[in-house]
């Protein structure tokens, strides 16, 4: 019997990374596909790694020609030409892929999305995610649509590390309005499991992928600075001041710190779902365990991210 074959976007960056971890677990075969330059390979050589070229759409069939499943992580997190970020060509991108996919017999998709996509604010990152699934809903395809919250754990956390990075620099963190608004954050490695585990079925679903735990922002960063053992004023501030805030200091670090849509998005309470959550990882344990380990240096996501065309990790 041929050995199963699964491929991953993206596994040796963070999401790809622990669906690729899960399914080495479960004894299963799995390729890459990755245009990231300089990425360390966490697998010790059990992965194999192809070129994601959405330009040559045949070597992107043989790539994928005898996998069952395709796990889609890729999209890029904003527009910048200067950096090969577009969003627009990240739709056009995965509509390559998936015609890839058709062609080569892969008979299911998992792929990665965002919460709340139809509600969020009118910006192209939430409009090409809308776009993407789009693809999926009008395809033969089975597919797995998988929304995950606001992602910990699983050691790249940027996101957390530059929360943890200010708290650690400044002795007043401004939140956005009064911080009221709730967020749901879900450990990497259950929306790994969960990945797996709709890789395994044939239904077709969307899924939002939210951790056990609800908490008001503030309350959020809150924890963080108690875990990392830091007393420090929590302030309501205006959004544009905050942003503006952002924005400046973006320019010294020579980074995207926070966007307009970004803000809107978390303000209107779209990191948090009302379905059931599918994970089981608590962050409030976890940050207790591992918070002192954060913010010693800011990791510069855009400086980060180097590649021969766009993609995501």
């Amino acid at each position: 019997m041929a050995e199963v074959l699964h491929v991953v976007t993206g596994a040796f960056g963070y999401t790809g990374r622990w669906i690729a971890h899960r399914l080495l677990e479960k004894g299963i075969r799995v390729r890459t596909l990755t245009n990231a330059i300089g990425r360390d390979d966490p697998f010790d050589g059990r992965v194999e790694v192809h070129s994601l070229d959405f330009d040559d759409h045949a070597a992107l069939v043989e790539s994928l020609r005898g996998a069952e499943v395709l796990y889609n992580t890729y999209w890029v997190r904003y527009n910048h030409p200067r950096h090969n970020f577009d969003h627009g060509v990240a739709v056009e991108n995965s509509r390559r892929l998936f015609a890839a996919a058709a062609e080569a017999g892969v008979e299911r998709i998992i792929h990665l999305s965002v919460a709340h996509p139809h509600q969020a604010p009118d910006w192209s990152y939430f409009r090409g995610k809308v776009a993407v699934e789009g693809l999926l809903h009008d395809s033969n395809h089975s597919y797995a649509i998988l929304r995950p919250t606001v992602l910990f754990g699983g050691g790249r956390n940027v996101l957390i590390n530059n929360i943890a990075w200010m708290l650690r620099k400044f002795p007043v963190f401004g939140v956005f309005g009064m911080g009221n608004y709730p967020i749901q954050p879900v450990h990497v490695k259950d929306v790994a499991r969960v990945a797996v585990e709709q890789g395994e079925a044939r239904e077709n679903v969307t899924l939002d992928v939210t951790g056990p735990e609800i908490f008001r922002y503030k309350e959020y960063i809150g924890l963080m600075a108690r875990s990392m053992g830091l007393r420090r004023l929590i302030l309501p501030m205006p959004s544009t001041v905050g942003w503006l805030f952002g924005k400046l200091l973006g320019f010294f670090l020579q980074d995207l710190v926070i966007t307009r849509a970004e803000i809107r998005g978390l303000k209107r309470g779209l990191m948090a779902s009302e379905e059931e959550p599918l994970g089981v990882h608590r962050f409030s344990e976890w940050i207790v365990e591992h918070g002192s380990e954060f913010g010693k240096v800011y990791q510069n996501d855009l400086k980060e991210r180097k590649y021969r065309s766009p993609s995501d990790d």
